[in-house]
């Protein structure tokens, strides 16, 4: 005999055994813009990926009239995303930090730290692709950003410690003026 609360539950009932949406089940493909390498290493590094509110805060209009308060939804601050990846960093065969170096190629299209040289939105901007998927691999969801560019700074062992032997990681930053997505 089955609980009520398992089988009054609609999630559970006898041909469905729902599935839950878990969090690891995510893939990021980045297509840095032309003249930036190493594009096929970037998702083996991908740790994790936040700041994919879709839906901003529309904050509320008041009005007043005697004693009560009248609310309507307002506008949204801004329109665009800013998504945090975070990647964990190799060194290659070469001895060299190749996802740093990938991340610095990006970032110098936009400006050069090193010159003063500044770059054309048209020549920085690339798109990045996150699909979440069930433990099959059926995609349910699918994120494209477009004209997506790196703004944060890349400062890869900013900070060395001798009391810790993590791998190192870095967080790089993007903002997205255009995004779509698409539900199964």
């Amino acid at each position: 005999m089955a609980l009520p609360h398992y089988s009054n539950d609609q999630t559970s009932k006898k041909g469905k055994n729902f599935e839950p949406v878990l969090a690891n089940m995510f893939e990021v493909t980045i297509l840095p813009p032309a003249g930036v390498g190493g594009q096929e290493l970037l998702i083996q590094h991908i740790n994790s990926i936040s700041g994919l509110e879709l839906h901003k805060d529309l904050g509320t209009v008041t009005q007043k009239f005697k004693w009560s308060t009248r609310s309507f939804t307002g506008v949204p601050g801004d329109s665009f995303l800013d998504v945090t990846v975070n990647f964990s960093l190799n060194l290659n065969d070469a001895n060299q930090m190749y996802l740093y170096k990938t991340m610095r190629d990006w970032y110098r299209l936009a400006y050069n730290p090193e010159t003063g040289e500044t770059g054309l939105k048209k020549d920085y901007v690339g798109q990045m692709v996150i699909v979440q998927f069930n433990r099959k691999g059926d995609i349910f969801r699918k994120i494209t950003l477009d004209d997506c560019f790196v703004f944060s700074p890349i400062n890869p062992l900013a900070e060395n410690n001798y009391e810790t032997g993590d791998a190192q990681a870095i967080d790089v930053v993007w903002r997205a003026d255009n995004w779509s997505e698409e539900l199964a």
